[in-house]
């Protein structure tokens, strides 16, 4: 099987493009990890599942997965007030789409439930009802510290590795993002012992969070044995800082500012806000916006040249990922 190391989160339609091109032209194998929130049967901020699976056929599909990331109840903003038991359905509901279009890897990550490994197995088995081939990952990015961990990976690994098609295992390693920047830590000892745990029972250790890290900070996961790496909300940052920076160039400052008041007004800054800059708060969570009315407007008065770049930056992003892990 063909060895997926890195995955990147679908942030637009612009920045999907540009992942599958990298790994379609270079035949290096990426994953592009949707989040439920992001791409969804329904519906999504940034579109369907349906909409996904069309958008990547012309891509060479032997280097480019489809991936289903943080996959269970409650991982859908609007599933907070139900009950774990509709949740749970709701989440299936997600799986069947997801299964239905082609996706190859489903992540399970049950975190958000009461008996997180009995809900677990019963997604498990209903993901390999509707295809035995299907892999899976396990397991979640909470933050609880890479030490106290240690025991979790252990639990989370023997539960894992119980279940065919178990590709990676998430593990705790330090890393941790908020607004534009990497502000964990990486302790190569400790997961240098996750990465063994794994090893042992066959599977492979993944790393969420891994936005913003610098050449030394990947080659680090490497020499620590980390199997593969998530980066997300890096590439919606980058896309947004770019449709600024051509906004002001190409004198579309206000598409640029109606576009930008909607960001702020729609407070999605404040999962990943620190202090009180308003250039960030619309920097992180521009792409959240990016199916509106607003940024469709911005990006007629924009052309097409500053896609062409987008995609350049991407690459090179990517380029800088896969030389390094």
């Amino acid at each position: 099987m063909t060895n997926f190391r890195l995955g990147f989160g679908p942030m637009s339609t612009e920045i999907v493009d540009a992942i599958g091109s990298y790994s379609t032209n270079n035949r290096i194998p990426l994953m592009i990890i949707a989040s439920r929130n992001q791409v969804d049967a329904n519906g999504g901020y940034v579109m369907t599942t349906t909409q996904l699976a069309e958008q990547v056929k012309g891509f060479d599909r032997e280097y480019l997965w489809l991936c289903r990331d943080h996959c269970g109840p409650y991982f859908l903003d609007s599933e907070k007030t139900l009950s774990q038991k509709v949740a749970v359905e709701a989440t299936k509901q997600t799986i069947a789409k997801d299964i239905e279009v082609g996706f190859d890897l489903i992540h399970i990550d049950t975190s958000r439930c009461e008996d997180g490994y009995h809900v677990a197995e019963d997604l498990i088995k209903f993901c390999l009802d509707l295809n035995p081939r299907i892999q899976f990952e396990f397991g979640t990015e909470e933050n609880v510290g890479v030490a106290a961990g240690l025991e979790k990976y252990k639990h989370d690994v023997a539960f894992a590795s119980q279940f065919p098609n178990m590709q990676f295992v998430v593990a705790q390693t330090g890393s941790l993002v908020m607004e534009d920047r990497q502000v964990g830590t990486f302790d190569v000892d400790i997961v240098k012992q996750l990465v063994g745990y794994a090893n042992d029972a066959g599977i492979k250790l993944k790393e969420h969070n891994a936005d913003y890290l610098t050449t030394e900070q990947i080659q680090l996961r490497k020499e620590a044995g980390v199997h593969a790496l998530n980066i997300a909300p890096q590439l919606g940052v980058l896309q947004t800082k770019l449709l600024k920076e051509y906004s002001y160039d190409l004198k579309s400052v206000p598409a640029w500012n109606t576009f930008s008041s909607e960001v702020l007004n729609s407070n999605k800054w404040s999962k990943w806000h620190i202090d009180g800059d308003t250039r960030k708060k619309i920097d992180i969570a521009g792409h959240y916006l990016y199916q509106s009315v607003a940024y469709q407007e911005l990006k007629r008065s924009l052309g097409m040249g500053w896609q062409k770049q987008l995609t350049e930056e991407v690459h090179d992003l990517i380029d800088m990922y896969v030389k390094n892990i």
